[in-house]
C-alpha cells in the first residue's frame, strides 16, 4: 500500500475509537502519541454533546470533555469508561467519531 492511501493518525484513532465504542477488544500500539489521542478525544467529545439525546448524557459527556481538556485523555481510558456509561452516551460518542472520520475522509478525497 502506498503512503498516499495509508490512513493518517487521526483516521486510525477515530476508527479505533469507533471499534472501542462498539465493544470490540482493540489492541493499541504502546507508542501512540498522547497529544494526538487527547486532541481527537476532545474533538469527539465536543461533537458528541450535540448527538446525545438526554440532558444527563450531555452533562456526562461535558464533564468528560472538561476532564480531558484539563488532564488529557487516552483511548485506553475510553475502554474503561464505556464499561459504566449509558447506551445514549456511547451512541453519541460513536456517532461523533464517525462524523469526524467522514469529514477527514472527505478532506483526503477518500
Amino acid at each position: 500500500m502506498n503512503q498516499e492511501n495509508s490512513p493518517s493518525l487521526e483516521q486510525f484513532l477515530l476508527v479505533a475509537l469507533i471499534d472501542i465504542y462498539r465493544g470490540l477488544d482493540v489492541k493499541l500500539p504502546a507508542d501512540l502519541d498522547q497529544q494526538a489521542q487527547s486532541t481527537i478525544l476532545k474533538d469527539v467529545l465536543s461533537s458528541a454533546i450535540s448527538f446525545a439525546e438526554k440532558d444527563e448524557s450531555r452533562q456526562i459527556i461535558s464533564n468528560e470533555l472538561y476532564q480531558c481538556a484539563k488532564e488529557g485523555g487516552t483511548l485506553e481510558q475510553q475502554k474503561e469508561l464505556i464499561q459504566r456509561q449509558s447506551p445514549d452516551v456511547i451512541n453519541a460518542k460513536t456517532v461523533a467519531a464517525a462524523h469526524l472520520l467522514k469529514i477527514i475522509n472527505k478532506e483526503k478525497g477518500m
